[in-house]
């Protein structure tokens, strides 16, 4: 028996039910959902909208008076241009925001149902889980076509995420980890995809409900060999014009396989690097709306609330302002200096000053999650407890240690983005507390993501992101061994050993036990410094209607539910 499924996740999207779809036979582990009015909950809660003291609270979007209605050409302004078109292979969070629109999942989170998160079918009418988690198999949607006429099939499925999973030779995938339990996907029938599991996964649904998971054209994958320079999907939007660094534009899908979606005749995006120009034209109306990644700061969203003619929505998402270190590098291969940095850092500084307050305390999974360390018992520790005399005289006292009593020379890459330069200029200074005299080198998007690829760094400040707050993502993505993100080429045997039993563990108090232990590794060795968690604040004009923030960048950047009132 199959049935329309849609989960609602509200333990930020980590402990979902090992259900079949006609729930005849329930799984008993504690990562256990239980059914409620034919919907699936899990059993922790969701990344719910915690803004700091300094951001303003996010308030209700004001109701529509009207229905929903046809037409307009929705503009928004972002600080960076996409590096390549080709959504697998990319990680900053401007290539969701950019190619979304295009293209569709087997699942999706259902994009009015901040914060609760549903998760409801895409690409899938249905979907079907074995009592023993083992196979998923999803029935997919008929009569679907890619812009160009092709239809759609269950070869685009598997060829979509076996490249994810295991690329071929020439392309990357940042997040091969978050599928590193499928061990099989099959082409079962030309509307059937099945995926066969090697253990349990709880997060797997909602990690195919996020952005990244995007199916491409088979047709256009073969003939080309990537889609770095194609869009072309079965979204609600198709292709129309691009200029590099100025705008990339989309016209409405008129045959898209949503009946009556999508509103909008088209989008239109503005890249504008500079925050305060990108608010004049929020504020002026050339552009109504300013979505995260980039939103706006502090600052500029208390001006905006102040504005009747505008809203402001905020949330916390699991985006880590970080200092990492590449330890191919001498001397960074030290721990001792990497834990003299991470001892010295003055996170609260760095919240207010370059987040103007926007900002939580950060070890590397959130404290406001169920995963993190509570925020109460991390500011009791070394390198994040004020004042910061006695982590400041420790850390002088490591740097002699390993024969830098005077300090060294190194470098710290980021991007050309204010938000990004600001990051970078206060770790510069901090770093000169402890005699490291350090040199900011900018390097644009597609040049920095390369200079990561390869290597070729000292140290790098940024602020990356996962899609949801789990720790498959997190730690798989960024610090397990040979991880498609793991820029500094981290390796720990143990941290590895508890990584692969925590993406195992049932017992929801055992994978927390174990991730706890994960922390204690990375707090020890420090292959980089946790600064702050972000606090994303958006602005947009009141004719945005059916819009609601999610709890990452890298979710609910569609738009087909969007319309613009007159």
């Amino acid at each position: 028996m199959w049935a329309n499924r849609c989960f609602v996740i509200s333990s930020c999207l980590t402990a979902l039910a090992l259900l079949s779809a006609s729930c005849a036979t329930k799984a008993e582990p504690t990562r256990q959902a239980v059914q409620q009015s034919g919907e699936t909950k899990s059993t922790l809660p969701t990344l719910k909208p915690a803004p700091s003291p300094s951001a303003p609270a996010t308030p209700t979007p004001k109701p529509a008076s009207d229905q929903p209605r046809y037409g307009g050409v929705l503009t928004w302004a972002q600080e960076a241009d996409a590096a390549t078109f080709d959504i697998h292979q990319e990680s900053g969070g401007q290539h969701p925001l950019t190619l979304t629109p295009s293209y569709n999942g087997l699942l999706q989170f259902d994009p009015l149902s901040w914060p609760d998160a549903k998760i409801v079918p895409d690409l899938a009418e249905s979907w079907q889980i074995s009592s023993d988690g083992l196979e998923y198999t999803f029935r997919l949607k008929t009569g679907v076509k890619w812009h160009d006429g092709t239809a759609f099939s269950s070869e685009d499925v598997k060829i979509s995420l076996d490249r994810v999973r295991e690329p071929p030779k020439g392309v990357r995938s940042p997040r091969a980890a978050a599928l590193a339990s499928v061990t099989q996907v099959e082409a079962a029938a030309p509307n059937v995809a099945r995926m066969r599991l090697k253990y349990p996964s709880a997060a797997l649904s909602a990690i195919l409900a996020t952005d990244w998971l995007a199916i491409l054209p088979k047709h256009i994958i073969e003939a080309k060999g990537d889609m770095k320079r194609d869009i072309l999907g079965t979204g609600p939007f198709k292709f129309k014009a691009y200029m590099p660094g100025t705008s990339l534009e989309y016209s409405k899908n008129g045959d898209y396989f949503v009946r009556g979606r999508p509103y909008l005749e088209g989008i239109t995006i503005y890249i504008i690097r500079d925050d305060s120009t990108r608010f004049a034209a929020l504020r002026t109306g050339r552009v109504p709306y300013l979505p995260h990644p980039s939103g706006v700061n502090a600052t500029q969203a208390q001006m905006a609330q102040a504005d009747r003619n505008l809203v402001v929505q905020s949330t916390w998402v699991p985006s880590l302002s970080h200092l990492r270190m590449n330890l191919q590098r001498a001397p960074w291969s030290d721990p001792r200096l990497r834990r003299a940095v991470s001892l010295a850092l003055d996170r609260q500084a760095y919240i207010k000053a370059v987040m103007q307050g926007a900002g939580l305390i950060a070890a590397r999974m959130p404290s406001k999650g169920p995963w993190g360390i509570p925020e109460d018992e991390l500011l009791q520790m070394p390198g994040y407890r004020q004042p910061k005399d006695a982590d400041i005289v420790e850390a002088k006292r490591l740097m002699a240690e390993a024969g830098f009593s005077q300090g060294f020379e190194t470098t710290v890459l980021a991007r050309p983005e204010r938000s990004h330069q600001a990051r970078a200029t206060f770790i510069v200074a901090e770093l000169a507390k402890l005699g490291i005299k350090a040199a900011m080198v900018v390097r644009e998007s597609a040049a920095f993501d390369d200079t990561l690829i390869r290597g070729a760094f000292d140290t790098q400040a940024h602020g990356p992101a996962v899609a949801i707050d789990d720790p498959d993502l997190r730690y798989g993505e960024h610090y397990v061994t040979g991880a498609g993100r793991n820029y500094g080429k981290y390796s720990h045997a143990k941290f590895d050993d508890l990584y692969d039993k925590q993406s195992r563990a049932v017992d929801i108090n055992e994978r927390k036990r174990l991730v706890r232990e994960m922390e204690t590794v990375l707090m020890e060795d420090n292959p980089d410094v946790a600064i702050a968690w972000q606090v994303v604040m958006i602005a947009h004009s009141m004719r945005l209607r059916n819009y609601k923030i999610a709890s990452s960048a890298y979710i609910n950047n569609r738009h087909q539910e969007v319309w613009l009132a007159g």
